[in-house]
């Protein structure tokens, strides 16, 4: 079975969505507030409706991130950061 890059991250998303209530511990609370993105091109598209309750919003190195972006993230006071390594969500 072979799933889209968009079916995957629906999965994980509501794999999140569905653990928060059960959280823990303060290591639980920071991996729910992380937003991991493995797209190599961020648009408002791309973070609709999957910024709730995000403090952070990583990108995969040299990710093109729109201004619109920008803006909507520094609106929420949600950071922006840009992994070294190159790898994204879940890697």
């Amino acid at each position: 079975m072979t799933l889209s890059q968009e079916e995957l991250e629906w999965i994980v998303r509501e794999v999140v969505r569905r653990l928060q209530p059960h959280q823990t511990n303060g290591a639980d609370t920071v991996a729910a507030t992380r937003l991991s993105l493995s797209e190599r091109l961020v648009t408002t598209e791309t973070v609709r409706d999957r910024l709730e309750g995000v403090t952070e919003v990583t990108t995969i190195a040299g990710a093109v991130v729109t201004p619109a972006v920008v803006d909507l993230l520094r609106d929420r006071q949600v950071a922006l950061v840009r992994t070294s390594n190159g790898k994204g969500a879940g890697q």
